[in-house]
């Protein structure tokens, strides 16, 4: 009697529920009727084979921009959240004193050139003969070379004396010092020379320094300084990102790293954004990651307009076989109860259930993975009102 009792109230209970199986026992009932339902055909059809994972979008240049001067800013262009293109001017530092440097480097070069004769519109290379310094101790050595010879001639014929010999011969001897000490402060010139113009391309850099550029094109992620304040050097101005592309960096499972080459393409999902796009495959890590056992993998994604941020969270599918074939029936053809997910299909004018293992959504459509071939006469209106065996018949 508790037996019977038992099975009284599971009948009634499954007779009173509401959901997918709700209707079997009055399908049960109605075996003998035909039921009409809506169905398509399974086809064989083009679904790529993809790798799923999750990451984090990325930019390719993240930049600091510093002042390479000291200085006081005197003009800031930009704010946070501007968008700048490469060499567009951000900041400006104040130019008088680097000016004032300028122009005192640009007096030390000419006078250098002065001391070596150098004029207005001529190039820096000189001749050292052709200096007057140089001129100078040439004509003494030459003048003194001359009184050396007659005297020391004078002296074999007993007219000069020892003395006279001895103070031509130390003449000689400081015309040559004198000649060797006027060519090397021509080449002490010429290096002053080179030093010097080196010190004023320096001012100049310095001068164009104060004007600070943006490096590449992008977003202004922080403004850290403000008019008035005064800039050491290397002290930073603004953050700069680059906004376009993005570099999208994915942590693929080791067991699924070999299907993964470079170029494949990559779709991506961004949470909370209706933004869709498309990369390549560009780099891949070589080696595997020992925390987690996977595969960096980056790809660069275009962001013309902006629409995504770097450093948000991402879902990126990689399509690693293109050319896979599968089978896809719409949403609505699948049954789902209690983690168990079913198709209903016309086998020999009835019903038969097909329990099968969805894969992606494609649209309004799932993939099947496993569970369904093509051929098969799927039921896609109807289903949720018959039972398996019970005879159908299919709409036109």
């Amino acid at each position: 009697m508790p037996g019977r009792l038992w099975v009284a109230a599971v009948v009634g209970l499954l007779a009173g529920c509401s959901g997918p199986y709700s209707g079997l026992t009055t399908a049960a009932k109605d075996q003998g009727k035909s039921a009409l339902v809506r169905a398509q055909v399974v086809t064989s059809e083009n679904i790529p084979e993809v790798v799923v994972a999750t990451g984090e979008l990325l930019a390719e240049d993240l930049a600091t921009i510093s002042a390479k001067v000291p200085g006081r800013i005197a003009k800031l262009h930009v704010d946070l959240g501007g968008q700048v293109e490469a060499g567009q001017v951000l900041a400006e530092i104040e130019r008088e004193d680097y000016e004032f440097r300028l122009k005192q480097a640009e007096a030390l070069v000419e006078q250098t050139r002065a001391r070596l004769g150098l004029g207005a519109g001529t190039g820096d290379q000189v001749d050292p003969a052709r200096t007057s310094t140089v001129k100078l101790a040439v004509g003494a050595l030459e003048n003194a070379r001359l009184n050396f010879t007659r005297t020391s001639q004078l002296a074999k014929e007993g007219v000069a004396s020892q003395v006279d010999f001895d103070t031509v011969r130390s003449n000689l001897l400081i015309a040559e010092a004198r000649y060797q000490a006027a060519m090397e402060e021509v080449y002490q010139n010429q290096a002053q020379l080179v030093e010097r113009r080196a010190q004023l391309e320096l001012a100049r850099q310095q001068l164009t320094d104060t004007t600070i550029r943006a490096p590449f094109r992008g977003a202004i992620t922080r403004r850290q300084a403000s008019v008035g304040e005064y800039l050491a050097v290397n002290a930073a101005v603004v953050s700069l990102v680059r906004w376009h592309p993005l570099r999208l960096r994915l942590e693929v499972p080791e067991r699924l790293a070999a299907k993964v080459r470079l170029g494949q393409s990559v779709g991506l999902r961004v949470e909370g954004s209706t933004a869709t796009r498309s990369g390549r495959v560009v780099r891949l890590s070589p080696s595997i990651e020992a925390q987690n056992r996977s595969l960096v993998v980056e790809a660069e994604i275009p962001n013309e307009d902006g629409a995504l941020r770097a450093g948000s969270f991402a879902e990126g599918t990689i399509a690693v076989n293109p050319d896979a074939r599968g089978v896809a029936v719409p949403s609505r053809a699948v049954l789902s109860f209690a983690g168990v997910d079913r198709v209903f299909v016309v086998e020999n004018g009835a019903a038969a259930e097909r329990l099968v293992k969805p894969g992606r959504r494609l649209g309004e459509r799932v993939e099947i993975v496993t569970g369904l071939k093509g051929g098969e006469l799927v039921i896609t209106e109807g289903h949720d009102r018959i039972a398996a065996g019970q005879k159908v018949q299919v709409a036109n």
